[in-house]
């Protein structure tokens, strides 16, 4: 299975994700099911409830299979998006938009990404810099937060019996995160999501819960994550930095 289609294939997933976390920006402490959002060829779809922009840095792990062989893929990545009023869907020009030095590239819809496999973004730190346009300041923030970890990646099952349900210890295998989601994707779209406080013990999703999802193969993302929220110009701006740790392949059955 070639490598890069693999992970394009987990990218659009989390851009799904980044769709759902930013349609409400703030600390889970329920665990509430979600149905599934979509994403355009045209730019990511991001909803911001309560700021003027978002912008997250985003590392990508993948456990995918080729030549026989399980490794793991990583590839750090970005999204960022803004917005003439508080809570508006329609996303404005901010002019060059980077995150540590790299240019974001601006799509269709207004939104910002970073997907270069070519010239991989590194997080050792994360500064990113806004030259602002029209009502978008300039920004420029060092984010102080580490990196949110999962340690028992390689435990996420390979294989999914739907009527059995799943069960996903988190607990302590989860650090430096306000919230975790995971999420369980059939590959013809279909979505079960659940969102949890960063110290939730596990998730549970019953038979119930993924009878949507149809048989054959998908994916299991386990996605913990954190946000500071900073004024600039008298206007609020999230700062995000997500992990999502993906299990590619899985056999729904």
């Amino acid at each position: 299975m070639n490598i890069k289609t693999n992970f394009l294939k987990s990218g659009m997933t989390l851009i799904l994700f980044m769709a759902i976390i930013l349609s409400g920006c703030s600390k889970v402490e329920d665990d509430i099911p979600e149905q599934p959002q979509t994403n355009s060829n045209n730019g990511y779809t991001i909803t911001i409830s309560d700021g003027y922009g978002v912008l997250a840095a985003v590392r990508s792990v993948s456990l995918t299979t080729v030549g026989g062989y399980t490794v793991p893929v990583e590839v750090n990545t970005a999204v960022a998006a803004f917005t003439s009023s508080s809570g508006s869907g329609t996303f404005i020009d901010a002019g060059t938009v980077t995150l540590n030095l790299k240019s974001l590239t601006k799509a269709a819809n207004n939104s910002y990404y970073y997907q270069n496999l070519m010239d991989p973004l590194n997080f050792s730190s994360i500064t990113w810099n806004v030259s602002g346009a029209g009502s978008v300041p300039a920004i420029s923030y060092t984010d102080d937060r580490q990196i949110p970890q999962y340690t028992d990646f390689s435990a996420l099952p390979s294989t999914l019996k739907r009527n059995a349900g799943l069960s996903i210890v988190l607990g302590s295998t989860i650090t430096n995160a306000d919230s975790v989601y995971v999420l369980v994707t059939d590959y013809n779209g279909k979505t079960v999501l659940r969102r949890m406080g960063g110290n939730a013990s596990q998730c549970v999703f019953s038979g119930s819960d993924l009878s949507a999802l149809s048989a054959g193969q998908g994916m299991i993302q386990v996605v913990p994550w954190n946000y500071k929220t900073e004024d600039y110009s008298d206007r609020k701006y999230y700062f995000i930095i997500e992990s999502a740790y993906t299990r590619q392949g899985v056999t729904i059955n």
